[in-house]
């Protein structure tokens, strides 16, 4: 008995028994094939078979998509420390894909209350601080402006020395100067 064709009938066991049948469909079955499923003598068959009776073939890109939400750990807590800082929802689907939804969920669940409207622009001060922040940090960081999260790593840095300005914000300005060519 080969231990694929066993647990293969048992999913189609469950899908017929469930009245999932159009998933052994799309597993290649064929409509006379099913009516013989169900029949237990037929399935014992399948099940018994000492040869493979199917292909199993991998889906790439779910393996692709899998390994790379395994390695997403990092990712994850990069997520959860700019929502932290004060990442718009516009941010984080530019940079991660998620869609405010999500932001939205996730903002829940780490007890950031929910803001409306635009953030208030910098006043002059704040920008020349952020100016010097940036100017030190990116040096130390290696910060490449082409690159979205080499500046999302040193917008985050000038966010934790300047506790009355959010991430947000400091993003923004930065992309400013990086649009203006003036980094």
């Amino acid at each position: 008995m080969h231990p694929l064709n066993m647990a293969v009938a048992f999913q189609i066991m469950s899908n017929i028994k469930n009245g999932q049948l159009r998933n052994c469909l799309a597993m290649g079955f064929q409509e006379g094939d099913l009516q013989a499923l169900f029949d237990p003598r037929c399935v014992g068959a399948l099940m018994n078979s000492p040869v493979p009776w199917f292909k199993l073939l991998v889906d790439g890109d779910v393996v692709q998509r899998l390994l790379a939400h395994a390695r997403g750990g990092d990712e994850e807590e990069l997520i959860r420390r700019a929502l932290v800082l004060g990442a718009s929802s516009p941010m984080i689907q530019q940079l991660f894909g998620l869609p405010p939804k999500e932001v939205a969920v996730r903002r829940t669940m780490l007890g950031i209350e929910h803001r409306k409207g635009r953030w208030p622009l910098l006043d002059f001060e704040e920008e020349m601080r952020l100016w010097g922040h940036w100017a030190r940090i990116s040096k130390e960081q290696g910060t490449r402006p082409q690159d979205p999260r080499s500046v999302l790593h040193t917008t985050m840095l000038m966010t934790e020395c300047e506790p009355t300005l959010n991430l947000a914000m400091i993003w923004n300005q930065v992309q400013y100067w990086i649009n203006e060519g003036l980094v």
